[in-house]
């Protein structure tokens, strides 16, 4: 070896030694200047020594290191200035920074698209053609635990200036406005200590290529509840990752950027570019480009080259409403797979951050929650309710061995014993222990929860979810206190029902009811066995005297709280009086379908002039009004692929994607007991939603029914009309799979086809900051044809044979009113059944639809 090797070698080592003895580290937190809100992957270097960078992780903590003293630091991230930072202080080992970082105000307007190709696009592009390798669900299968916390607090940084500003109002007195000044600085102090509301949960997932999904929630804490039916909030609050063309946002669909549609949509521009060992990570911030009218977002995106997978995500929803601002974060780490996978491994999401900001009136609502009327300045931008959610993922496995066989019709599954679990127990998920104010939150709440009877109000959230109210041992129907029909008019009653607090395997009920139109008691009594509650396996026994809808069809298990087609009871004015007895046995089997099987006896009588005309063994015609039934029957409802949520609330349909299917079978004995009737009955109902991306969605419902044998008008179909003449008493309400222009009663069949089609728009045609009506298109046909004319006696009526057609336009959501929409609805009737007079042909209406539709 030469002197000259031996003597680079000696400086080399003896650099290594020097650089060790002159390790230095700079760690702290990156936040936004003005708001005080953390900033996630903030990129930064030792000024001087580009290559010497690191990046804030999601919650804005960084540690930086060099083998040398660092006196200065420099700061970059898109939408801020940068920033350069003395750190005049000796030490090699420096914590607890805050660094803070000036916004620069950019306005999409203000976007430019230069001349020639743009250098982001082929980055873009390289993602989007790697999308379905990197995206975790369309590759593997996994598990992974799952860690969430949700609390909620407020921005109160203009509090102080808002109630000073009061002093100059002639109208507020000086000693009211000193009230205030003092109130709201109590609220401040308050929240410095403690949160408004936190929650926590833990959850297990696995999951298999294509489509097989569990998630058990194994612990669950919320302050101020004993259990909580919020376990699954924070999961809810954005997609799982970043590769959907569709972007899940608090129930929102919005268009990813980087996906086929979201390329031709958006602007692209690379910020920055960093260097991970070999790899390099571009940082490519994204805008909807001008004159788009679309679900959009704004944001940015960190892809790295190694399989150009996403490894950090920044993105806001671009919202009309202002009252609500939503931010989301998204960390992917790359994983690796197990040796006999045959892969390297795969990135994967580690932890999602939502955080989101409500308006001013919803603060002063906490605040009055909190125990004080203090009124909180509506025009300070710094009022702000906010609600923060963190979840981290971990102990990720790739490529387990799970099998189909061990997934069934359950995917998610709240333990029933979540609610009860140890501090030892959290502490083995939580990312950390309990901070101090994290601690005081749960003693606070929970002890307001306790004093205030939480717990107790709560069950009103089940009772409507349920449509039952726990009340100690019984459970009342509250389905049953207050409906309207067009026979009865108000009809008043109340059910109550046995619980599992008396057994979990027998349920006794019955109801009362009276009807001031009517003027008639009706009530009805059952007795329940239930053998399986998760997979609905029950005996029943009931007797009914009531009345029912003459030509009208029901279906098992065919019921939504929020659709409008449950107002269709509004318009039935043509009742018959019923009594019957009914033995049925409901199960849900074959994975996909639920099952009704029933036989009954009943009879009928009509409250109107209509008879059913027969020939006896004379050949003389006789009229009657009475009817009695003997039935046997299947009742089914088919939704393929739909999948349910296990909870203490038994369980709750998830939804799917396919069109749902119910059906009937009925066979009516003659000389079966009292009946009189040899008939068979089939009736069917198809429903789908189809979402279009950024063009809203369509409705398709299918209804058909067939009657063999000559059977009375209480068994026929009657049109499923729903017009009623506009009088100052009256103004008509449109209805769901129903006929807006065609008279009730119109039509009579034994045998019909009906199909209801629309399209909402939602807002995608009319967007405005104040003002966001959705337009909605529908159409609708039906045919019907009537074997029995001569049967049908003392009423009039049309057949459908030659086809019904109606179509219309709806604008809902001119005005919003807390849960519900109203709008207006015109619809025109044509064919061959349009009436000589135009106007007769219109029908206008309001359209009330709810928040959650």
């Amino acid at each position: 070896m030469t002197s000259k090797k031996i003597f680079l070698l000696f400086i080399g080592i003896f650099s290594i030694i020097y650089g060790y003895s002159q390790q230095s580290t700079v760690e702290g937190k990156v936040i936004d200047k003005t708001t005080g809100a953390i900033l996630p992957f903030v990129n930064m270097v030792v000024t001087g020594h580009p290559q010497l960078g690191a990046t804030a992780d999601i919650d804005g903590n960084f540690k930086i290191a060099a083998p040398f003293h660092i006196t200065s630091l420099t700061f970059s991230y898109v939408g801020y200035k940068d920033t350069v930072i003395s750190l005049n202080n000796s030490s090699n080992n420096i914590k607890g920074l805050t660094i803070k970082l000036q916004e620069v105000s950019l306005r999409l307007q203000e976007v430019r698209i230069l001349p020639g190709i743009n250098p982001a696009l082929r980055i873009i592009r390289a993602a989007i053609d790697n999308k379905d390798k990197n995206n975790p669900e369309k590759v593997h299968s996994f598990t992974y635990d799952s860690y969430n916390k949700l609390y909620c607090t407020a921005d109160m940084k203009g509090a102080a200036d808002t109630a000073n500003s009061l002093d100059s109002v002639k109208t507020i007195p000086h000693t009211h406005s000193d009230t205030l000044h003092h109130i709201h600085h109590s609220i401040k102090r308050l929240l410095k200590k403690q949160y408004l509301f936190l929650m926590e949960s833990v959850s297990q997932r696995k999951y298999l290529y294509p489509d097989h999904n569990y998630e058990k929630v194994i612990a669950s804490r919320t302050s101020g509840l004993t259990d909580s039916p919020f376990a699954l909030l924070a999961q809810q609050l954005q997609s799982f990752s970043f590769y959907n063309d569709q972007i899940n946002i608090m129930e929102n669909d919005y268009l990813n950027p980087v996906s086929d549609g979201g390329i031709k949509r958006y602007y692209f521009i690379i910020e920055d570019t960093l260097y991970s060992g070999k790899d390099t990570v571009y940082v490519i911030s994204f805008t909807p480009r001008s004159g788009k009218n679309f679900n959009a977002m704004k944001g940015v995106v960190y892809i790295n080259t190694n399989g150009y997978a996403f490894q950090n995500v920044i993105a806001q929803p671009i919202r009309e409403d202002q009252s609500v601002s939503i931010h989301i974060q998204q960390k992917y780490e790359y994983i690796s797979a197990p040796p006999q996978s045959g892969i390297n491994g795969q990135w994967f999401p580690v932890q999602l951050n939502t955080d989101w900001y409500y308006n001013n009136s919803m603060l002063t609502d906490s605040a009055i929650m909190m125990g004080t009327n203090a009124p909180i300045n509506p025009d300070d931008e710094h009022n702000k309710l906010k609600v923060v959610s963190r979840g981290y993922i971990k102990n990720i496995v790739l490529d387990t061995n799970l099998r189909r066989g061990q997934f069934g019709r359950v995917e998610i599954e709240v333990d029933p014993n979540a609610s009860n679990k140890t501090d030892d127990f959290w502490n083995k998920y939580r990312i950390d222990t309990l901070s101090k104010k994290e601690k005081r939150t749960y003693r606070v709440i929970d002890s307001i929860g306790k004093s205030n009877h939480f717990d107790r109000k709560l069950k009103w959230f089940e009772a409507f979810s349920t449509g039952e109210l726990k009340m100690g041992w019984l459970n009342m129907d509250l389905n049953r206190i207050l409906n309207y029909n067009g026979y009865e008019k108000f009809r008043l009653g109340m059910g109550l029902h046995t619980n599992d607090e008396v057994s979990k395997f027998v349920s006794v009920g019955g109801y009362g009811a009276y009807g001031t139109g009517d003027k008639a008691f009706k009530y009805g009594g059952d007795v329940g066995f239930i053998f399986d509650p998760y997979n609905h396996v029950k005996l029943d026994f009931a007797y009914q005297q009531d009345v029912i809808g003459a030509g009208t069809v029901s279906f098992y298990n065919d019921q939504s709280l929020l659709s409008t087609e449950n107002y269709y009871d509004y318009f039935i004015n043509n009742m018959d009086k019923m009594k019957k007895e009914t033995v049925s046995l409901s199960f849900d089997a074959l994975r996909y379908f639920q099952f009704n099987v029933f036989g009954d006896e009943q009879l009928r009588t009509t409250t109107n002039s209509y008879f059913f005309g027969q020939s006896n063994a004379s050949d003389v015609t006789v009229l009657t009004n009475q009817y009695w039934f003997t039935e046997g029957g299947i009742g089914f409802r088919f939704a393929y692929k739909e999948n349910f949520m296990k909870s203490p609330l038994g369980m709750i349909s998830l939804g799917t994607k396919y069109p749902i299917v119910w059906g009937n079978i009925t066979q009516g004995f003659n000389n079966l007991l009292n009946g009189g009737y040899e008939y068979t009955r089939y009736d069917l109902k198809i429903s789908k939603d189809f979402h279009i991306p950024q063009a809203g969605y369509s409705s398709l419902a299918v209804l058909a029914g067939y009657v063999q044998g000559n059977v009375p008008y209480t068994l026929l179909y009657n049109g499923k009309g729903s017009y009623e003449q506009i009088s100052f008493q009256n103004f008509p309400l449109a209805v769901d799979n129903s006929f807006e222009t065609m008279r009730i009663n119109e039509f009579l069949s034994n045998r019909y086809i009906n199909l209801f089609y629309s399209h909402n728009f939602e807002s995608f045609l009319f967007r405005h900051k104040h003002f966001r009506p959705e337009l909605k298109l529908v159409s609708h046909a039906g045919w019907g044809i009537l074997g029995n004319l001569g049967s049908q006696y003392g009423i009039a009526y049309k057949t459908m044979d030659k086809g019904y057609y109606e179509s219309g336009m709806e604008i809902n959501s001119l005005l919003k009113t807390g849960f519900f929409r109203i709008g207006i609805g015109a619809y025109y009737r044509y064919g061959p059944y349009t009436f000589s007079t135009p106007k007769d042909n219109l029908a206008i209406k309001l359209t009330i639809t709810t928040s959650f539709q």
